[in-house]
């Protein structure tokens, strides 16, 4: 007796009917009011990045069409009449599947309008599914756009593909143009949680939302991720074993990175790189993994983790315990920095190299203070208020010295060291005295509000706010105008 053939989770859990569509409600519903009302267009246009449902909803729509269970068109295709088992079996005379790559020529599309002319045998409906219609030549598109312009009336064209720009406009402007969506993490992992109870296989749901993030967004290469899963993993498919199954470095490397820079630890960064080619890594894949890490800590310091990562809760407090140790300005460039050398990475020659220097450069790199950590810094300590000191000895009128607000890599202070010497200012003149606004006077013991610190941001005569060049923070000191006569 044969074996019966196996059929692998993609082609076995394909959706039979709209209701089974997950993520494109949008597609779905306006069809089914389409067909109810019946107002069927003879041309449709399918558009969205693969493994997300446009030949899969193809299908249907052919199958809905050409239904023989009811006199006319339905919503809800029957899947066990003739013609509905042999549109989903892919062997139906009347829906004919054509892929425009290997189709592409005009003799292609002048076969088409020879045969389109012709009654569909056992069907009310001709149609044509063209998948990555963008292959066609440009004589192919021109061939086609009489035919689909104005086809006979039992003809319908669906045509789908993956790069609408380079779709002719002269082709979407005679079609009904439906986009799809990337589907969801969460439902994605519904769909996959649904097959393995079917297919009585264990799971944990962090196992679950890695494989979704991995698909970014296509149920078909989540489907088939799955099935690879099912077939490495011995009983119960865990977080590690998809890990293991897609080749992605652990993620203790990457807390281990992450701890290597925050304590400018050149030597442990190189090391990693080098244990990471080691293991035969693939360092593109390497910085995306990178990236997405930095990702998540961004998120771990603006939002909750627990509901946008989806992660073991181990994971998720570590990543929170290093993400408190960087500061948001620092976490954004990190991340800005990581995706500018993804640019191209693949295409690099010296790639390790491209790695090591940015990470070398990200650690050795002064912390840097930009104008916007500054005002962030600010803000955050007119919270509990910054104390304010006497007026300095010997300053202009209204002159007032305040307590540093803060010190980034500052040398300790040493006694022994030479003093420093402070040249003389000039006194103002009584003149330019009044012409000059006091400013507010603060009681010693007071606290300077953030109106207060913005305002001293913006007065020319604060002395030495911010060192541009060495991107620190120094003291903050009201100092008199000098007088130029």
């Amino acid at each position: 007796m044969a074996r019966e053939n196996y059929l692998v989770f993609a082609r076995k859990w394909r959706p039979q009917t709209f209701e089974d569509v997950i993520g494109q409600e949008h597609i779905t519903r306006t069809l089914q009011n389409a067909i109810a009302a019946e107002r069927i267009a003879h041309a449709f246009l399918f558009i969205g990045s693969r493994g997300i449902g446009k030949t899969t909803t193809a299908r249907i729509l052919a199958k809905a069409l050409n239904c023989l269970a009811v006199q006319k068109p339905t919503t809800q295709p029957c899947n066990t009449c003739d013609n509905c088992r042999a549109i989903a079996e892919g062997n139906s005379i009347d829906v004919i599947e054509i892929d425009g790559a290997s189709n592409n020529s005009v003799e292609d599309v002048r076969e088409i309008r020879e045969h389109v002319r012709l009654m569909p045998s056992r069907s009310r409906y001709k149609i044509y599914i063209i998948d990555e219609v963008h292959q066609l030549s440009p004589g192919a598109f021109n061939a086609l756009l009489k035919t689909i312009e104005e086809p006979p009336p039992h003809a319908v064209f669906i045509l789908a593909t993956t790069e609408a720009h380079k779709v002719p406009a002269t082709i979407i402007s005679r079609c009904q143009r439906f986009d799809f969506r990337r589907v969801p993490i969460p439902e994605i992992v519904k769909l996959l949680r649904a097959i393995l109870e079917q297919e009585a296989i264990r799971y944990t749901d962090e196992a679950l939302y890695a494989v979704a993030r991995a698909a970014e967004g296509g149920v078909r290469d989540a489907e088939s991720i799955l099935d690879q899963l099912v077939s490495y993993a011995d009983g119960e498919i865990t977080f590690k074993h998809v890990f293991d199954v897609l080749g992605l470095v652990d993620w203790q490397v990457l807390h281990d990175l992450t701890d290597a820079i925050l304590n400018k630890d050149v030597a442990r960064l190189l090391g990693l790189v080098e244990d990471v080619v080691a293991l035969g890594k693939d360092l593109g894949q390497f910085v995306q993994e990178i990236l997405r890490y930095f990702r998540n800590l961004l998120v771990c310091k603006t939002a909750d983790p627990k509901q946008l990562l989806g992660l073991p809760d181990d994971e998720i407090a570590r990543m929170q315990s290093q993400a408190e140790r960087f500061t948001l300005t620092n976490l954004i460039r990190l991340v800005e920095q990581f995706a500018e050398l993804t640019k191209g990475f693949d295409s690099q020659l010296a790639q390790r190299i491209a790695l090591e220097a940015l990470l070398i450069r990200i650690s050795k790199r002064t912390i840097e203070t930009s104008i916007d950590s500054l005002i962030e810094k600010l803000m955050a300590l007119s919270e509990e208020g910054v104390p304010s000191m006497p007026p300095a000895a010997g300053a202009g009128p209204g002159a007032q010295l305040a307590e540093p607000l803060l010190f980034e890599d500052a040398p300790p202070d040493d006694q022994s060291a030479a003093p420093k010497t402070t040249a003389a200012r000039p006194e103002l003149s009584a003149a330019d005295a009044a012409k000059r606004p006091a400013p507010p006077q603060t009681p010693p013991g007071a606290r300077v509000s953030a109106e207060e610190a913005r305002a001293a941001l913006g007065d020319p005569h604060v002395a030495k706010v911010v060192d541009v060049f060495k991107g620190k923070i120094v003291d903050i000191r009201r100092s008199p105008k000098p007088d130029h006569h």
